[in-house]
Parts: C-alpha cells; sequence; structure tokens
C-alpha cells in the first residue's frame, strides 16, 4: 500500500514538473521565464502591443534584387497615413528614381529613369498584370512590423517552438495539400507567423496565396523604441511567383510617428508612356 501511495506522489510530482516545464518559455541569454498562453490571449496580447499610429514617416537605404540580377542599392523614403495612404520616393545617388502612391484601391506609379512611365488604375488591375497578390492592408503592415493577423478571421493552431509561438492557419499536410491542387475547396491564402514570447512583437510572416502562386516572406529585425512603442529599423521583404522574386532589404534611418503628412504627386503629361507589364 506504502509503494502504490509513493509511486502514485512520485507520479503525480513528475506530471506537474513536465507539464509545468512544457507551458514555460525561457529566454536564456537574459534569464527570463514566461507562461506559455492559450491563443486567444496570446492575439489580444499581439493586438495591444502591435504599432498603433496614424501618421508615419520613414527614411532609410533599399537593396533591391530581381531574381539573380545584381542588387541595386537606393535609398527610399515613406509617408503614410494609416488606412488611407502609403507614398512612396525611390532615389539613387539623390536622383529620383520612382514615386508611387497607394491607396486601398488605387495605384499611380512614376518612373523617371531609365525611361519615363506611368501606371495609373486599380489594385486588381496590378494585381492580375503582376501576377501578384498585394493587399493595401498587407503592405502597410509589412512596412511598420505589424503582423497583419487584424485582418485574418480564421482559427489558428498554435504551437511553440524554439521559444517563440509558432501561429499558422493550416497544418502542413493540409498546406501540402492546397499547394498541390489537391483540395475541393479553394483558400485564399495560407498564413504563419513567429511571434516572441515576450515582447508580443511579429519576428517573421509567411503568406502563400494559391490562387496566384505567390508567396510573401518577411523578416522584422533590430528592433527600437520610439515614442514608447517599437519598431522594426530593418525588415527583409520577398514576394515570389512562379517567375518572378523580388529581394527587398530596408534599413530605416530615421522613423517619426504621427506628424501630419503631404503626399506630392507630379502631374502625368505626354512625356510619360503607360508602363507594360506583360511585354
Amino acid at each position: 500500500m506504502k509503494i502504490n501511495l509513493l509511486n502514485n506522489i512520485l507520479v503525480g510530482f513528475f506530471t506537474v514538473v513536465i507539464s509545468a516545464s512544457c507551458s514555460m518559455i525561457k529566454n536564456v541569454e537574459e534569464g527570463k521565464v514566461v507562461k506559455v498562453l492559450n491563443e486567444k490571449k496570446l492575439l489580444d496580447s499581439i493586438k495591444e502591443y502591435e504599432l498603433n499610429i496614424q501618421w508615419l514617416k520613414a527614411r532609410g537605404n533599399a537593396s533591391i534584387t530581381i531574381n539573380n540580377e545584381a542588387p541595386q542599392e537606393i535609398d527610399l523614403n515613406i509617408r503614410s497615413k494609416t488606412d488611407s495612404l502609403i507614398w512612396l520616393n525611390i532615389s539613387k545617388f539623390k536622383k529620383r528614381m520612382f514615386r508611387g502612391e497607394f491607396k486601398k484601391d488605387s495605384v499611380k506609379m512614376v518612373i523617371e529613369y531609365p525611361e519615363k512611365l506611368f501606371f495609373k488604375g486599380s489594385v486588381a488591375n496590378l494585381e492580375n498584370d503582376l501576377n501578384l497578390s498585394i493587399p493595401y492592408a498587407l503592405i502597410e503592415d509589412l512596412l511598420m512590423g505589424r503582423s497583419y493577423l487584424k485582418h485574418l478571421e480564421d482559427k489558428f493552431i498554435l504551437q511553440v517552438n524554439n521559444n517563440e509561438y509558432h501561429l499558422h492557419s493550416h497544418r502542413k499536410r493540409k498546406t501540402k495539400r492546397i499547394t498541390n491542387n489537391k483540395t475541393k475547396k479553394s483558400v485564399d491564402y495560407i498564413y504563419q507567423s513567429w511571434i516572441d514570447p515576450f515582447t508580443f512583437k511579429c519576428k517573421r510572416i509567411n503568406i502563400i496565396f494559391p490562387a496566384s502562386s505567390s508567396e510573401i516572406n518577411v523578416n522584422y529585425k533590430n528592433w527600437e523604441k520610439i515614442n514608447n512603442q517599437y519598431f522594426p529599423m530593418d525588415i527583409e521583404l520577398i514576394i515570389s511567383n512562379l517567375e518572378l522574386a523580388y529581394n527587398l532589404l530596408i534599413n530605416y534611418k530615421n522613423v517619426k510617428f504621427d506628424l501630419p503628412q503631404k503626399f506630392p504627386f507630379k502631374v502625368i503629361d505626354n512625356k510619360y508612356q503607360s508602363i507594360k507589364f506583360n511585354d
């Protein structure tokens, strides 16, 4: 009887210890330990700690690579009003090369060099021309270090791997079936992200859009505190489809929040020719 009682105590003790160790996340370098949250509490925490601003003004350097071509180093200026407009200016050696204005349903772009070209039309037309999925809300979130989770309505699968949260919309087997066109029901996207368990900031995002066979990968690094909010000063963005892969490395040098901005855009005249994406 005593042996059985002792066995029960030992089994109960180790069960508690193992359960406790599995429900904690450790930061070995800083000696921190936190309790694992359930999906609802995690999503609430991510929402609470995500960047919350109305205006963004940012300046920095960027490197653009298309497929296996040599990378192009550029200077980048971004202005944004949340849920309204993103203004982008690209220059090289102080010479303006590109200016773009992106709204929820429309796009204006002007290329100054090496040719004078323009595009003016709907987001849907641009997506069709490029065979890429580029929702406005996604672009805005990616430029600001957000997770894009607030725009998704799915129930997510939550795992803890390598001391970070891993959220994904579909399991590996289901993802493979979707990308191989072996499912009866169409899927708009396959989403996954990796979340820091201490800051609740998004570290990485992967989104697959099966309809266009396109994919977006994002890495956020070098978070700095600006006006009591954290912002990633380094962002790596990879957008790809079956034919092209765009790799953009952004290194922000100066970032300001909530300063109302103007969005200047040059009038398009007959010196500019319409961009022909499919030529």
